[in-house]
Protein backbone atom coordinates (compact mmCIF):
# COMPACT_ATOMS: atom_id res chain seq x y z
CA UNK A 1 0.00 0.00 0.00
CA UNK A 2 2.17 2.46 -1.29
CA UNK A 3 1.80 5.89 -2.46
CA UNK A 4 2.25 5.09 -5.94
CA UNK A 5 -0.68 3.17 -5.77
CA UNK A 6 -3.06 5.95 -5.23
CA UNK A 7 -2.33 8.88 -8.38
CA UNK A 8 -4.52 11.32 -6.14
CA UNK A 9 -1.62 13.43 -5.07
CA UNK A 10 -3.27 14.82 -1.84
CA UNK A 11 -6.93 12.85 -0.98
CA UNK A 12 -8.80 13.86 1.23
CA UNK A 13 -7.79 12.39 5.32
CA UNK A 14 -10.60 10.20 5.41
CA UNK A 15 -9.30 8.37 1.84
CA UNK A 16 -6.29 7.80 3.81
CA UNK A 17 -7.40 6.45 7.30
CA UNK A 18 -10.27 4.30 5.20
CA UNK A 19 -7.27 2.97 2.85
CA UNK A 20 -5.72 2.17 6.17
CA UNK A 21 -8.51 0.47 7.69
CA UNK A 22 -8.93 -1.52 4.44
CA UNK A 23 -5.22 -2.81 4.79
CA UNK A 24 -5.42 -3.73 8.36
CA UNK A 25 -8.60 -5.59 7.63
CA UNK A 26 -7.78 -7.13 4.35
CA UNK A 27 -4.34 -8.52 5.54
CA UNK A 28 -6.37 -9.81 8.81
CA UNK A 29 -8.90 -12.09 7.00
CA UNK A 30 -6.27 -13.10 4.61
CA UNK A 31 -3.81 -13.93 7.14
CA UNK A 32 -6.77 -15.48 9.47
CA UNK A 33 -7.96 -17.88 7.04
CA UNK A 34 -3.41 -18.99 6.35
CA UNK A 35 -3.98 -19.77 9.87
CA UNK A 36 -7.23 -21.76 9.17
CA UNK A 37 -9.64 -19.48 11.57
CA UNK A 38 -12.75 -18.40 10.72
CA UNK A 39 -12.97 -14.76 9.87
CA UNK A 40 -13.98 -12.17 12.06
CA UNK A 41 -16.24 -9.74 10.93
CA UNK A 42 -16.03 -6.04 12.57
CA UNK A 43 -18.90 -6.27 14.49
CA UNK A 44 -17.64 -9.47 16.14
CA UNK A 45 -14.41 -7.68 16.45
CA UNK A 46 -16.07 -4.93 18.31
CA UNK A 47 -17.46 -7.45 20.62
CA UNK A 48 -14.40 -9.67 20.75
CA UNK A 49 -11.90 -6.54 21.44
CA UNK A 50 -13.67 -5.71 24.61
CA UNK A 51 -13.61 -9.09 25.97
CA UNK A 52 -10.03 -9.81 25.18
CA UNK A 53 -9.12 -8.95 29.28
CA UNK A 54 -11.63 -11.46 30.49
CA UNK A 55 -13.97 -9.75 32.38
CA UNK A 56 -17.42 -10.77 31.32
CA UNK A 57 -19.22 -7.64 30.30
CA UNK A 58 -22.93 -6.57 30.04
CA UNK A 59 -24.32 -5.91 26.27
CA UNK A 60 -25.17 -2.18 27.44
CA UNK A 61 -21.03 -1.97 28.52
CA UNK A 62 -20.06 -3.40 24.95
CA UNK A 63 -22.31 -1.35 23.23
CA UNK A 64 -21.15 1.87 25.23
CA UNK A 65 -17.31 0.33 24.83
CA UNK A 66 -17.64 -0.02 20.90
CA UNK A 67 -19.72 3.30 20.20
CA UNK A 68 -22.15 1.34 19.11
CA UNK A 69 -26.24 1.23 19.48
CA UNK A 70 -27.70 -2.08 21.82
CA UNK A 71 -29.55 -3.41 19.00
CA UNK A 72 -26.27 -3.46 16.98
CA UNK A 73 -24.07 -5.21 20.09
CA UNK A 74 -26.51 -7.62 20.45
CA UNK A 75 -27.21 -8.88 17.33
CA UNK A 76 -23.41 -9.50 16.94
CA UNK A 77 -23.49 -10.90 20.31
CA UNK A 78 -26.02 -13.33 19.70
CA UNK A 79 -24.17 -14.27 16.55
CA UNK A 80 -21.26 -14.73 18.68
CA UNK A 81 -23.30 -17.04 20.80
CA UNK A 82 -24.61 -18.98 18.18
CA UNK A 83 -21.18 -19.78 16.83
CA UNK A 84 -19.91 -21.08 20.52
CA UNK A 85 -16.84 -17.95 21.02
CA UNK A 86 -19.25 -16.47 24.04
CA UNK A 87 -21.14 -17.41 26.73
CA UNK A 88 -23.84 -15.62 28.66
CA UNK A 89 -24.78 -16.09 32.60
CA UNK A 90 -27.03 -14.41 34.44
CA UNK A 91 -25.65 -10.73 36.03
CA UNK A 92 -26.04 -9.37 39.84
CA UNK A 93 -28.67 -7.26 39.55
CA UNK A 94 -31.45 -6.31 37.46
CA UNK A 95 -32.91 -9.79 36.98
CA UNK A 96 -32.60 -9.77 33.12
CA UNK A 97 -28.87 -8.43 33.39
CA UNK A 98 -26.78 -11.26 32.01
CA UNK A 99 -22.93 -11.10 31.05
CA UNK A 100 -20.73 -12.16 28.40
CA UNK A 101 -17.73 -13.71 28.46
CA UNK A 102 -15.53 -15.76 25.79
CA UNK A 103 -15.43 -19.40 25.93
CA UNK A 104 -12.21 -21.27 25.16
CA UNK A 105 -13.10 -21.60 21.57
CA UNK A 106 -13.73 -17.82 21.62
CA UNK A 107 -9.89 -16.82 23.73
CA UNK A 108 -8.51 -19.14 21.03
CA UNK A 109 -9.68 -16.99 18.18
CA UNK A 110 -9.14 -13.43 20.05
CA UNK A 111 -5.61 -15.21 20.59
CA UNK A 112 -5.10 -15.80 17.16
CA UNK A 113 -6.31 -12.54 15.78
CA UNK A 114 -4.19 -10.30 18.81
CA UNK A 115 -1.36 -12.18 17.36
CA UNK A 116 -1.79 -11.33 13.78
CA UNK A 117 -2.31 -7.82 14.59
CA UNK A 118 0.50 -7.25 16.60
CA UNK A 119 2.64 -9.13 13.41
CA UNK A 120 0.42 -6.45 11.31
CA UNK A 121 1.39 -3.49 13.51
CA UNK A 122 5.22 -4.86 13.49
CA UNK A 123 4.80 -4.80 9.28
CA UNK A 124 3.52 -1.08 9.19
CA UNK A 125 6.57 -0.39 11.99
CA UNK A 126 9.25 -1.86 9.47
CA UNK A 127 7.44 0.52 7.21
CA UNK A 128 7.31 3.59 8.70
CA UNK A 129 10.15 3.16 11.03
CA UNK A 130 9.63 2.24 14.69
CA UNK A 131 9.43 6.20 15.86
CA UNK A 132 7.02 7.17 13.08
CA UNK A 133 4.46 4.16 14.17
CA UNK A 134 5.10 5.36 18.27
CA UNK A 135 3.71 8.89 16.97
CA UNK A 136 0.82 7.70 14.70
CA UNK A 137 -0.14 5.82 17.58
CA UNK A 138 -0.25 8.35 19.82
CA UNK A 139 -2.03 10.83 17.83
CA UNK A 140 -4.49 8.49 16.91
CA UNK A 141 -4.70 7.75 20.97
CA UNK A 142 -5.36 11.65 21.23
CA UNK A 143 -7.39 12.59 18.25
CA UNK A 144 -10.71 11.81 18.88
CA UNK A 145 -13.09 13.60 21.28
CA UNK A 146 -14.48 12.02 23.81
Amino acid sequence: MGAEDYPDVNPPLLTLLQRSVRWFSDELLARLAAAGVDPITPAHAAVLAHLGSGTPLSIAELARRAGVTRQTMHRAVTQLLDEGLLSSTPGPGFPRSTLIGLTDAGRRRCDVASGILRDLEQDLGSQLGPAALAELRDTLTRAWPR
